[in-house]
């Protein structure tokens, strides 16, 4: 039986896109919620925040998952933008979600007893973490979209070996 491979980007477009993707999320997410560190510029707080979420929260798991995850779906799975999205989501969200599990919502934006109790997480804590994980995820998804229209747009669906055999 035939294994069904499907159409690639190119290999330049993807290198392209897994340097850009996550530069352009990490500039989206500090426009969206800039850190204070003492600037009283606005411009040079999204700067700043920029790179510290770029260099701590995009690049490492775009490294250690993206692109596994790009060498083992290439010719498997059809690049579609449903397909980058929910890659995207998978690749931001999921090292939160080991953060979270394992440690907890973030500590800096809540009131401690209120999400903990006797060591345990409260369904406060809960709702808090699904909302840090659901806003990840959702830059996640515009990431992976992002990817998609950089990489994968306008690839043509079967793959050239098969055109050269008509």
């Amino acid at each position: 039986m035939a294994v069904e491979t499907f159409a690639s980007p190119p290999w330049w477009r993807i290198a392209v896109a897994v340097i850009v993707v996550p530069l352009m999320a990490s500039f989206a997410y500090a426009v969206y919620s800039p850190a204070y560190q003492g600037l009283p510029v606005m411009m040079e707080r999204v700067v700043q925040t920029t790179a510290v979420v770029a260099f701590f929260g995009a690049y490492p798991p775009t490294v250690v998952l993206g692109i596994p995850l790009i060498l083992y779906f290439r010719g498997r799975v059809r690049a579609s933008l449903a397909n980058c999205a929910m890659a995207g989501a998978s690749t931001a969200t999921f090292p939160w979600l080991c953060l979270t599990v394992f440690f907890g919502p973030d500590q800096a934006y809540t009131n401690d007893y209120i999400t903990y109790q006797n060591g345990m997480m409260t369904w406060w804590g809960l709702l808090e973490a699904v909302e840090l994980l659901a806003e990840i995820a959702m830059f996640g998804i515009a990431a992976g979209g992002l990817f998609w229209l950089v990489a994968a747009s306008g690839v043509k669906s079967r793959p050239a070996f098969e055109k050269m055999f008509e």
